[in-house]
């Protein structure tokens, strides 16, 4: 299986067209229709659901894991390809779930790279983690959950970054006393629910009927902006409801709130001790700037 199949699958993949992504990769739809038929053929098995009439394509269910495979391979072969080109600049990759991406972290990755770093930048879940960390192909990580079933790999250490506090986000303006609200405030059908992590999903069952269904039940916190509307509420850390605030979103405390949600870090041995420090030193800052009830830092 060459480089040229899997860019012209994630090709496919992305436009979700047979002809859109030939035109992309300048070539003939044939072509690209061959180059996927030689991967199934090496696979042994289907990756789109073929239909006539039909322009766009659909993975199977395959195709669907594939596809993860893919995208890294790709990612690995351009960070392969990138190592004679960045000799002159230190590198870092930095892996971490999607929800600290697209909050706490938004600030901190253009700040580290200002001060000359090459940096690589992935998703996780805190499950796959491990293993990656053990391959070399994370050098620091940040995960929210300890995974207790399997030892940390060699040389992999495992420290609490820092915890912060649940609030309720909300674009309504909902009845409170200096800020603290009741359960008797929401809707539990109107609820928007990320399971953060297992305290929280096992304080969640204590404290609401699981027989009334929430708005929705998401994987990834980044697309509860899709849904947070009207009279909708989610449960969330702090800082992501720093980010819904800016658009006008209310935030308030819980008097019965969910346990803190603790995120740790992940470095290899002694590898890269300076560009980490640096680092965890920003977000240390970033730490300390907001307010120090809802999150502590324990990196100093």
């Amino acid at each position: 299986m060459t480089l040229l199949e899997i860019e012209a699958f994630l090709a496919v993949v992305k436009y979700n067209n047979l002809s859109t992504a030939s035109q992309k990769l300048f070539l003939s739809q044939p072509a690209l229709t061959r180059r996927i038929q030689i991967m199934e053929q090496e696979l042994g098995y289907q990756l789109f659901v073929r239909q006539k009439g039909q322009r766009k394509v659909q993975l199977t269910d395959q195709g669907v894991e594939f596809y993860h495979i893919a995208w890294k391979w790709q990612r690995l072969w351009e960070e392969t390809n990138s190592i004679t080109l960045n000799k002159s600049r230190e590198s870092l990759s930095i892996a971490s779930v999607d929800s600290l991406n697209h909050n706490m972290f938004a600030d901190l990755f253009p700040k580290f790279a200002q001060q000359g770093y090459l940096l690589r930048l992935y998703n996780a879940f805190s499950e796959d983690t491990y293993q990656y960390m053990e391959r070399g192909i994370y050098e620091l990580a940040f995960i929210t959950l300890q995974d207790y079933t399997q030892p940390l790999p060699a040389r992999t250490q495992m420290r609490p970054a820092y915890s912060e506090s649940f609030v309720v986000v909300t674009y309504q303006e909902l009845p409170n006393e200096k800020g603290f609200i009741s359960f008797d405030c929401l809707k539990e059908e109107k609820e928007i629910f990320v399971a953060w992590n297992k305290e929280f999903k096992a304080w969640h069952a204590n404290h609401f009927n699981e027989q009334i269904s929430p708005v929705v039940i998401l994987e990834h916190a980044a697309l509860a902006s899709y849904f947070l509307q009207g009279d909708y509420w989610l449960l969330a850390p702090y800082t992501t409801g720093e980010r819904f605030s800016k658009t006008g979103a209310h935030i308030y405390e819980l008097k019965e709130a969910p346990p803190q949600q603790i995120i740790y870090y992940l470095v290899n041995g002694n590898t890269k001790q300076v560009p980490i420090r640096r680092f965890l030193d920003l977000l240390h800052e970033r730490i300390c700037s907001l307010p120090q009830d809802k999150l502590q830092s324990f990196l100093h």
